[in-house]
């Protein structure tokens, strides 16, 4: 790659092209770019080696790569995005935090609270609204939506099966009910979209059903939570949500925050159609 991407969104769909391509550790440190993009901003060559767990010469390679002089140069790229999204969330998230440093429990609370508020802040700066729209389209105008997802993308679906239940939208659950996966999906038509949810570490059949109906040219909605997941590059189109890796438990606040969205995004284009 001979022209280094001039902005982060750009470096993240070059990364997410060329991610196949790259050698092991290339493709361990780029997924480490993408979930942590603020450390790359702000930390050493050194910091960053240690934190990634590689080599300060893979990242120099990464670099060049992708275009980029070396680290200093790509650097440039993850302070320029930290920049344009000065409104500080990280900082708003700190200045609730309980200085008294509660136990038990109420700590509990306190770090759920403070991971969801981070959450809902990622999903706000890093949503296009043409994807919104996009995929409000696709999902309106499909005879069926067919609902993917298994373990902690369960819950993403079961709202998402009530919740377009209550406008009429004709949706199916293929949550592999009694081994009937392939059943519920070989159902999906050439009209149809599916809807798919699946967070690290990616449920296999997930991906594996995505696969089949993009290889079908079936229309694809999925909410994940990287670039370089298996869902996101075979759908027309993705929704990436970071939703605080180094926690135990992730919070499912965003995703069920974006899966409301489209849900009264459908709804409003829906009334907009009855009243024109």
């Amino acid at each position: 790659m001979e022209i280094a991407p001039d902005t982060y969104s750009e470096l993240t769909s070059s990364i997410a092209a060329e991610y196949e391509s790259l050698s092991r550790q290339l493709k361990k440190f780029g997924r480490f770019a993408l979930d942590n993009s603020d450390t790359l901003a702000l930390e050493t060559v050194t910091t960053v080696a240690e934190k990634a767990d590689v080599q300060p010469s893979t990242i120099v390679r990464f670099a060049k790569a992708f275009g980029f002089d070396g680290f200093s140069d790509m650097q440039q790229v993850f302070r320029t995005r930290l920049v344009e999204n000065n409104s500080s969330y990280r900082e708003r998230i700190h200045s609730l935090q309980n200085d008294e440093g509660r136990d038990g429990v109420a700590s509990v609370l306190d770090n759920f609270t403070h991971t969801g508020i981070e959450s809902l802040e990622q999903l706000k700066l890093n949503t296009p609204v043409a994807k919104l729209n996009q995929a409000v389209e696709i999902l309106k105008n499909a005879r069926h939506v067919h609902l993917l997802g298994h373990r902690r993308a369960s819950a993403v679906i079961h709202y998402l099966h009530y919740a377009l239940s209550q406008l009429d939208i004709s949706c199916m659950l293929a949550d592999g009910a009694s081994g009937m996966l392939q059943h519920q999906m070989n159902r999906v038509g050439p009209e149809d979209a599916v809807l798919a949810v699946s967070f690290t570490p990616y449920t296999p059949v997930v991906a594996e059903m995505v696969a089949l109906q993009s290889e079908k040219g079936h229309k694809i909605v999925s909410i994940t939570d990287s670039p370089l997941s298996p869902l996101a590059s075979r759908s027309t189109v993705s929704f990436e949500i970071q939703d605080g890796r180094d926690q135990a438990f992730r919070t499912l606040v965003a995703p069920i925050c974006l899966a409301q969205c489209l849900v009264v995004g459908i709804g409003q284009l829906l009334e907009n159609e009855q009243t024109s």
